[in-house]
């Protein structure tokens, strides 16, 4: 963009502004409309969701959504844009990657809309900075509150001494983190060695020598964090690790918008200050008498670990890419489990865990799992359990130790090893408890894609036509009649091993009340289908006992093979079934190791299911 005098796009501003044309000129208004600009949508949960944010950081929106009222506020030049934005949570909980994404918006919004700066300023200071006291009140009637206190750099003060602000030449800028201009990190060091350098720069000896005043603004090297994020936004990573003479820089720096340089005049910052750190360091840090005035400046988000194993999925998938071929089930046991440790505090036993985990899922909109995401935002879930970093070595170690396929069942084995029987959570009944959760999920799931590859493409009128035979057995027991052959005439009673078995599968009591209860659902159900002129599938409206009876219709038909699919030495009238059953499977996504794993797995479960039946 062709650079201006200062003057002509002061004038211009000024025109635009009158035509109600206002675009962000301050760090905190800059970021803020970057990520409004991506757009929103509205959760029922009660809180906004940022969509610039959606391919990065998953299901911990409402913790976004409270950094955004912060910037909200901020961009409107309210005082809580003098604190410092504090993130604190477990480790691996995203603090650094929403700092991570702040800066790749901001990068990505500046070179769409570059920003004026004054044009050769090592700190790239705003123009309106170099405006005289009597013109800044023209600006202020727009909303635009530039101070009467601030200042450009001292190296632009001294250029202003030589030539009138109108012919001070502006430039259009981009942020970027690569070439240090308005975006900035400050990492740990060791307290002994740091010194303000490091923040705010210090005097060039190379300059000094050339122009042998140290009071001349131009020996000072302007290449600390604060200076080179100025405009922009600067990371402080583990911030409350920093020696408390920094935090002191820090303070001046966020409350009154200025740092002090050796033998120079002040200058003054525009600048989003971030920091994040872990919980205990906080603590530690808090219960410091001599830190109470910083923390009075602290405008503190809690970044709890993600409650949503879907999300969660998306976490282990950008953390781990499948180097090797993996079933369907590799990345969902692992989520579900690493979320299952977060929750299990909150529940009383396995099944209770097992509905909490399905009512988390934010694709669930029912009125029970809504309540319980407003319980769990307002009373900060979410602050123990595993880090996905830890479950993202766990899947790592697997795909090196498994090269030629990954299954789900390695994936269990490799949960009981790290989690679950290791020395150091021996004693850890959530881990436990999750692990329990775990295998009874996939053990279920496992057991609809086994189902599915012996049975193949027929399961959907078997399924049909033994749910016909069983409603017709419910309808006759719950109206204490019988049934009558419809080819030989003959009556008999509801046949009760078919009524039994239907309920073990939805772990129903078989008593009369349920029973009933259970048939006047159906009635129900397909009554309202009929008014609605629809055919009803059992799938799609009773789901429950759809999968209730393909299980019930798989371990019958398991029975006439002899009860055995056994993968290593199949019986010669099984080995075709067997056989097809791992071609269903590598269709279904199984590499073929993984599908011989897992039709092990569930020929064992039925196996031990049979001996305790016997």
């Amino acid at each position: 963009m062709i650079n201006l005098k200062l003057g002509l796009w002061y004038r211009d501003l000024l025109k635009k502004l009158e035509n109600g044309e206002r675009k962000p000129l301050f760090a905190h208004e800059i970021l803020y409309n970057a990520i409004l600009s991506k757009g929103t949508e509205k959760r029922p949960e009660g809180y906004t969701k940022y969509k610039a944010f959606s391919n990065e950081i998953f299901g911990i929106d409402y913790v976004l959504d409270k950094i955004m009222q912060y910037f909200s506020a901020a961009a409107q030049g309210q005082d809580i844009a003098k604190r410092i934005l504090l993130l604190i949570g477990p480790p691996g909980s995203a603090k650094s990657t929403i700092v991570n994404m702040f800066k790749v918006i901001l990068e990505e919004w500046t070179q769409k809309h570059p920003i004026p700066a004054i044009k050769d300023c090592p700190v790239h200071d705003n123009p309106l900075y170099a405006i005289p006291y009597n013109k800044r009140q023209e600006i202020k009637r727009y909303g635009i509150n530039i101070g009467d206190e601030l200042l450009p750099c001292p190296i632009c003060q001294k250029k202003l001494q030589e030539i009138e602000w109108e012919d001070l030449e502006i430039e259009f800028i981009s942020f970027s983190r690569t070439r240090g201009i308005g975006i900035a990190t400050y990492a740990p060091m060791d307290p002994n060695t740091a010194d303000d350098s490091v923040l705010i720069g210090n005097i060039s000896l190379a300059k000094l020598a050339q122009y042998k005043e140290e009071t001349d603004p131009r020996v000072w090297s302007y290449t600390g964090v604060l200076q080179i994020g100025n405009r922009g936004l600067v990371e402080f990573v583990e911030m409350l690790k920093a020696k408390t003479e920094h935090l002191n820089i820090l303070l001046t720096a966020s409350q009154d918008k200025m740092i002090v340089l050796k033998n120079l005049p002040a200058m003054y910052l525009d600048i989003i200050i971030v920091g994040h750190t872990n919980q205990p360091e906080y603590e530690k840090f808090a219960s410091r008498p001599d830190t109470e005035a910083f923390r009075d400046r602290l405008y503190i988000v809690k970044v709890p670990y993600n409650l949503d194993y879907k999300a969660e999925i998306k976490i282990l998938r950008k953390l781990v890419y499948p180097s090797i071929p993996t079933d369907p089930l590799v990345y969902k046991a692992l989520a579900y489990y690493t979320v299952a440790t977060r929750l299990a505090k909150y529940s009383e036993d396995l099944n209770t865990l097992k509905k909490l985990i399905d009512l988390m899922d934010q694709e669930n909109r029912s009125e029970e799992a809504l309540k319980i995401r407003r319980k769990a935002i307002q009373e900060e879930w979410g602050f123990s359990g595993l880090s996905p970093r830890k479950s993202a070595e766990l899947l790592s170690t697997l795909m090196v130790k498994y090269p030629e396929g990954l299954s789900v069942v390695d994936v269990l084995e490799g949960i009981k090893s790290e989690f679950v029987d290791a020395p150091k959570y021996k004693n850890n009944p959530e881990n436990k408890q999750a692990y329990d959760a775990v295998v009874s999920y996939i053990d279920e799931e496992l057991s609809n894609y086994v189902m599915e590859a012996f049975l193949g493409t027929s399961i959907e009128e078997e399924v049909k036509n033994y749910f016909q035979n069983y409603l017709k057995n419910l309808e006759a027991y719950v109206k204490k009649v019988k049934i009558v052959d419809p080819a030989t005439g003959e009556e008999r009673e509801p046949d009760e091993n078919v009524l039994q078995t239907v309920d073990s599968a939805l772990n129903q009591i078989s008593t009369f009340e349920r029973r009933k209860e259970l048939y006047e659902r159906i009635a129900s159900v397909i009554a309202s289908s009929v008014i609605r002129g629809k055919t009803f599938e059992l799938k799609d409206e009773l789901p429950e006992l759809y999968e209730a009876i393909k299980r019930v219709f798989f371990k019958e038909k398991i029975k006439l093979v002899g009860g055995s699919i056994d993968v290593d030495m199949p019986l010669p009238e099984t080995k075709g079934i067997v056989r097809d059953m791992i071609e269903n499977l590598k269709k279904a996504g199984f590499p073929e190791r993984s599908a011989k794993l897992v039709i092990k797995r569930l020929e064992h479960m039925f196996r031990k299911e049979r001996k305790w039946k016997n």
